[in-house]
């Protein structure tokens, strides 16, 4: 009986506030909320703010940048194909090869070397279209006979007897 009486005492005192006192009081809810929420907002951003980690421990700072590069490196390097590999061999071979004309590439010598390319370049392109034109109008090389050739031209016999 006596929750009773105090339920209704608690209800009488509520329709007794005022309209008034009810905005005072969502006024001051409000201001407690916004105040929360700053607060709030401030330790986030101390927890956010990197240069505070920088200055609290620099060496574990550098440590997780240096591991952080390296992994990205491992991620993002480039890995030669075994073609590359062999073409990167064979171009060694080349430059080994050439060593003077490599090496005096830098004054006259590059001329010379400029030249020797245009001419073997042509070369090799005058030598494909020749073996092209060969084997698309007959089907094939020929052999040649006549001067300065090592084969000998076929002799009919059969017309002499």
């Amino acid at each position: 009986m006596a929750e009773k009486e105090h339920l209704s005492n608690t209800k009488e005192a509520d329709v007794e506030r005022s309209t008034e006192e009810i905005r005072q009081d969502i006024a001051k809810e409000k201001e407690n909320i916004s105040q929360t929420v700053e607060q709030i907002s401030e330790r986030i951003d101390e927890k956010l703010d990197w240069r505070e980690y920088v200055k609290d421990s620099p060496y574990w700072t550098i440590g997780a940048a240096a591991g952080l590069g390296y992994l990205a490196s491992r991620i993002l390097i480039k890995r030669t194909t075994p073609m590359e590999r062999i073409m990167g061999s064979i171009a060694e071979e080349v430059r080994g090869s050439l060593g003077g004309l490599h090496a005096g590439a830098a004054g006259p010598g590059l001329i010379k070397l400029t030249l020797q390319v245009i001419a073997t370049k042509a070369a090799a392109s005058w030598i494909k279209k020749a073996i092209l034109t060969d084997v698309e109008s007959g089907g094939g090389p020929r052999l040649r006979t006549g001067r300065g050739s090592t084969l000998s031209p076929k002799v009919d016999t059969s017309k002499n007897i």
